[in-house]
């Protein structure tokens, strides 16, 4: 599988993208707001061999996971996830995360938006949500720019890291994707 936009490769994960990996699965900031914590080469590892199975959201285990690539470098900076919450009525949620050191450059809304297309052209999803803690800005502020709704604020409805945090639910249908 490869979903290709301007600047960025989407794809699966190979065990040769695991040294990238670190600079975003191994940044306290980066995973700030994400529910797994830091993790060093090791723990990299042990989690590769569960997600390199997450080939597919019409898959047994309903989740797809793919390596954002950077065109130019060849390096991965970043990953897009989405997991099928409820195969009849074809919705999924959608993560993301892209390295500190590709930040500010617009490659998280490319990889996304791309991301996207492919969701709702390709595996005709109807909507899609993403779940993002109040805090983060640079995430709500993504979801803005593409598009997506705000349909609830959840208080303190997660436990994130030894604190309860409070998450926005935001959605986007297919056909309001489609006119943008």
């Amino acid at each position: 599988m490869l979903i290709r936009s301007e600047r960025l490769k989407l794809r699966l994960l190979t065990a040769a993208d695991l040294p990238d990996l670190i600079d975003f699965h191994g940044d306290s900031e980066s995973v700030r707001y994400i529910p797994w914590p830091v993790r060093s080469q090791r723990d990299i590892q042990i989690w590769f061999e569960k997600a390199k199975n997450y080939t597919g959201i019409r898959n047994d285990d309903g989740h797809l996971l793919l390596a954002v690539e950077s065109v130019e470098s060849g390096c991965v900076i970043g990953q897009v996830n989405a997991s099928l919450l409820r195969d009849g009525n074809n919705t999924a949620s959608v993560g993301y995360i892209i390295s500190p050191k590709s930040e500010g450059k617009g490659y998280a809304t490319e990889a996304v938006r791309a991301f996207l297309d492919y969701l709702f052209l390709e595996e005709a999803l109807h909507r899609v949500v993403l779940d993002i803690d109040v805090r983060n800005v640079r995430s709500i502020k993504l979801a803005e720019r593409l598009g997506f709704r705000l349909e609830a604020t959840h208080l303190e409805n997660d436990y994130l890291k030894g604190e309860w945090c409070s998450m926005h639910v935001f959605a986007l249908l297919s056909r309001e994707w489609q006119s943008n």
